[in-house]
């Protein structure tokens, strides 16, 4: 009787061990990792015309004149008039979010590109559009940019 309550005792510990060593690397392992933090001194810039929507993008400078100069040389590039900046980013991320409906834009910036363009989305559905779209989402430094 003593052996088999021992035993019971054993099983039990057992059991609370290797549950806990199952929890720990749940825990570890699919924990969502946090998005590294764009490297300081990296600057970008978004750039858009008013006239036509049509914008331009600019990461990985090293001071916010390069990148607002780029942004707006793209959005010129890419056929717009009268680009103008909407947000210069330094250690942060940016997204740009359009309404096909009302034709308006929402720029945004976060520490995260994923949040700026939740963000904005957020914006755009505040205003009353159905239909939004995400154009760009970057980091000054261009970690993980997305077209």
């Amino acid at each position: 009787m003593i052996g088999d309550r021992k035993k019971r005792y054993f099983g039990v510990l057992l059991l609370l061990v290797l549950l806990a060593a199952v929890f720990y690397a749940s825990w570890t392992y699919l924990k969502p990792k946090l998005a590294e933090a764009p490297k300081s001194d990296t600057f970008g810039a978004i750039a858009m015309s008013a006239d036509s929507g049509i914008f331009g993008a600019s990461w990985g400078f090293h001071d916010a004149d390069s990148a607002t100069q780029r942004a707006q040389m793209e959005c010129a590039k890419s056929g717009g008039a009268n680009c103008v900046i909407k947000a210069s980013l330094n250690n942060s991320c940016g997204s740009l979010v359009t309404s096909g409906q009302t034709h308006l834009a929402y720029v945004t910036t976060e520490a995260d590109k994923t949040q700026a363009a939740a963000f904005g989305l957020a914006q755009c559905q505040a205003s009353g559009a159905a239909e939004r779209a995400v154009r760009e989402q970057f980091c000054g430094n261009g970690a993980d940019q997305a077209k």
